[in-house]
């Protein structure tokens, strides 16, 4: 079935938002220009019901007034970058803060903030475009981004592809929160990781290392487990950001691999997240708060999802001893992110 295309509402600045709808077979995935997020992804229960697994507003000013990143496709730079500055070709360069004194998810006019246009549609795929002025969140460089959004029979594929016209840094991810039980808290899931370590961060949650054991630590999801059994444990980490907001370092390291699979307590819905990003952020909604209300009138608030974001690291841009990340004039951004669904 072609992609639906109808109009979603109008930005406080007059952009009219459009809402896009893909069907295929029992999968429905609903996607608005407006910051491309997602925000609604239908799949079968272990009884063959649909359950709408991520949360979302019904209206484009909710969008606008909260925080949280519900859905949105989140640049230029996912995570957070310290003091708001990195280096570039041996410059310091001043970046828009817009948390305290760093800088998160691209700054306060990132990619969660732009009405995209629509380039491309398929029988059940959707390309969104947005042009990124040289400058945008002190980020030099004009960039252009597609994101791609392709449903199929059981899965939702993400490819983010991006090119600038001088060197900069990119690192896009969405920042869907699912729930697999549609509602209720999530704490319950069960969660596996492909990670041996883990990105541990100060008070400020910028990191304090690159990579940390996370055998006989709490962040140990080698063993599949509920996400409540160890985050309320005596653990600094924890303490520090309320909860999991952690990067998980993955294994292997590079390649379209599976990094997580996430299963419904209740509904029995598997989701597993693919990804060719060597990092996943982990967050558990932990300071999750909205004014008004979400989704058919659902009040939404900490823990009551979880977050799985493919990215490189956090902070990267100030260690370069991590790897090099740039984003040169000539090359391509280009990468994947897969979630699969089954049910038990």
């Amino acid at each position: 079935m072609a992609v639906q295309r109808e109009p979603f509402g109008t930005t406080k600045d007059g952009q009219t938002v459009e809402k896009l709808t893909l069907r295929c077979a029992a999968m429905e995935a609903e996607v608005l220009t407006y910051g491309a997020a997602l925000r609604t992804l239908q799949t079968p229960d272990r009884n063959r019901e649909p359950v709408d697994v991520v949360l979302g507003y019904d209206s484009v000013s909710s969008y606008e007034d909260n925080g949280g990143f519900l859905g949105a496709v989140v640049g230029r730079y996912a995570n957070r970058i310290a003091g708001a500055s990195c280096v570039i070709g041996g410059r310091r360069v001043p970046l828009t803060p817009n948390e305290g004194p760093k800088q998160l998810h691209g700054g306060p006019d990132g990619f969660h903030k732009q009405v995209f246009s629509v380039r491309q549609t398929g029988e059940c795929a959707v390309t969104l475009t947005h042009t990124s002025p040289d400058g945008t969140g002190g980020f030099p460089g004009t960039l252009t981004l597609e994101v791609t959004y392709e449903l199929t029979e059981q899965a939702l594929v993400l490819r983010y592809e991006a090119a600038t016209d001088q060197t900069t840094y990119c690192n896009i991810t969405n920042h869907s929160y699912f729930n697999l039980n549609g509602g209720g808290d999530a704490m319950r899931h069960l969660l596996w990781l492909a990670a041996s370590r883990y990105t541990p961060v100060g008070p400020d949650s910028i990191p304090t290392a690159m990579a940390r054991p996370v055998a006989g630590s709490p962040f140990d999801f080698t063993a599949e487990k509920t996400i409540s059994r160890d985050i309320n444990a005596d653990d600094q980490q924890l303490r520090n950001v309320g909860g999991y907001d952690h990067n998980f370092v993955l294994d292997p390291a590079q390649g379209l691999r599976r990094a997580a699979r996430l299963t419904g307590d209740r509904s029995g819905i598997i989701m597993e997240v693919w990804t060719d990003k060597p990092g996943l952020q982990l967050y558990t909604a932990n300071m999750l708060s909205i004014s008004g209300r979400g989704k058919r009138g659902a009040i939404y608030r900490p823990r009551q999802a979880v977050c799985l974001e493919s990215q490189f690291f956090p902070d990267s841009p100030n260690h370069p001893e991590w790897g090099d990340i740039l984003l040169r004039p000539g090359k391509r951004y280009d990468y994947t992110t897969e979630f699969r669904f089954s049910h038990t």
